[in-house]
């Protein structure tokens, strides 16, 4: 239920005391809240997309009382989401996502404003996206039985998959306080996922985790070998040109990589020509497949490289 009430604590009080209004066992299993601009609230599960009503009722059907969301609420929420200030967090909307408390994230979607070939702001938003984060203890435990002790692996899987939940565990797994030999570990934190350290919360991430909170991914890398001395660094979703530049360079410098990446295979993954590049030079000894949204955290295939 946390988790849940950390997802919607920004929200307008309208939405907030309309969702506070859910049973605890539904809240435990809603993924994403959706809001967009003259459409229904929805709440999605693994399964299912429900409906909300102004009466805080799910529904399966668009039925009477559904809850819409017009144009000036959606600016509002968004409003909201970013603590009242847009300009803090313009890099971050540019970038689609706004960090919320205990990993939670909004993604963000509205009218783009161009200056010299790239994403200068967004206006006019007209869709949010709030993405559920949950702690599983114990959830790494299926696959660190299978690694044989390796360290240096990618996790694949599509959105919903459980990557960022498993990266958790295993950051307590091998920089716990419990551990006999625990190990340095570093998490490069860009869009503050992981750890969720920017605004009072934090996730366990193990007691002996460095973690670079907002860092852009290849300087937080090098940052992390040159200063933090990691015997693991902790990258969530790589795949950059940028990105792949600076594992490369890191790669003989005898810190191991734990990283995820988008896919839903890995012949899949192998396309990208980033994540080839890394596989290809040696990064990842091994590539850990996951089942999908439906199984989060369940391994579909490991692969030896």
């Amino acid at each position: 239920m946390q988790e849940f009430l950390n997802a919607i604590s920004l929200l307008p009080e309208k939405y907030k005391n309309i969702l506070k209004l859910l049973p605890e066992e539904q809240c435990g299993v809603i993924k994403e809240i959706r809001f967009r601009v003259g459409e229904a609230v929805t709440l999605n599960t693994s399964r299912n997309i429900y409906y909300l009503t102004d009466s805080g009722r799910l529904s399966l059907s668009y039925c009477d009382g559904v809850l819409r969301t017009d144009e000036k609420e959606l600016q509002e929420i968004v409003f909201m989401l970013c603590r009242r200030s847009l300009h803090t967090y313009q890099d971050m909307l540019v970038k689609g996502y706004v960090p919320l408390y205990g990993g939670c994230k909004a993604g963000v979607g509205g009218r783009a404003v161009m200056r010299d070939g790239s994403i200068y702001s967004i206006s006019a938003f007209n869709c949010v996206n709030i993405r559920i984060a949950r702690e599983y203890y114990g959830c790494a435990s299926p696959l660190l039985e299978l690694l044989d002790d390796c360290t240096s692996f990618l996790i694949v899987g599509q959105p919903m998959s459980g990557k960022t939940t498993l990266l958790r565990d295993l950051c307590r797994y091998y920089a716990g306080g419990d551990s006999l030999s625990p190990r340095k570990v570093t998490v490069v934190d860009e869009r503050d996922e992981i750890a969720s350290r920017s605004f009072g919360y934090s996730i366990d991430v193990g007691a002996n985790t460095d973690v670079l909170t907002l860092y852009p991914k290849p300087v937080g890398t090098e940052i992390a070998v040159r200063t933090l001395s990691p015997d693991v660094i902790v990258l969530d979703e790589i795949g950059t040109e940028e990105e792949t530049r600076a594992l490369l360079s890191a790669v003989n410098s005898g810190v191991s990589f734990i990283a995820t990446a988008h896919g839903s295979s890995y012949e899949e993954v192998l396309r990208r020509p980033n994540i080839k590049a890394l596989i290809n030079a040696g990064v990842f000894k091994k590539v850990v497949v996951l089942w999908g949204s439906e199984k989060p955290c369940c391994i579909k295939e490991i692969v030896s490289l």
